[in-house]
């Protein structure tokens, strides 16, 4: 995989919730736009660009790279956000 590390700003409850994930993460595009998701459920691409939360690596698509100012709640897919009001 050829990411290219690079530096971003994360929310405090984003950084908690990607280091207590069991695998890596990427942000993808979807049409809601960019959300976050394991990489079993989105395949990190050779373009993607690369942040390091602890000993997890968070790939962002290229495509939503240039536009993300930070990584924060806003990234979660519904189905997280629902999960986390639950328990």
């Amino acid at each position: 995989m050829a990411a290219t590390s690079i530096s971003i700003k994360i929310a405090p409850e984003m950084e908690e919730y990607i280091r207590a994930r069991s695998t890596d993460m990427r942000i993808a595009t979807t049409c809601e736009g960019p959300l976050i998701f394991s990489v079993k459920t989105s395949q990190p691409k050779p373009t993607d660009l690369l942040v390091t939360v602890g000993e997890r690596r968070v790939y962002i698509s290229a495509v939503q790279a240039p536009h993300i100012k930070s990584i924060d709640a806003s990234m979660l897919p519904r189905c997280a956000l629902e999960k986390k009001r639950r328990g």
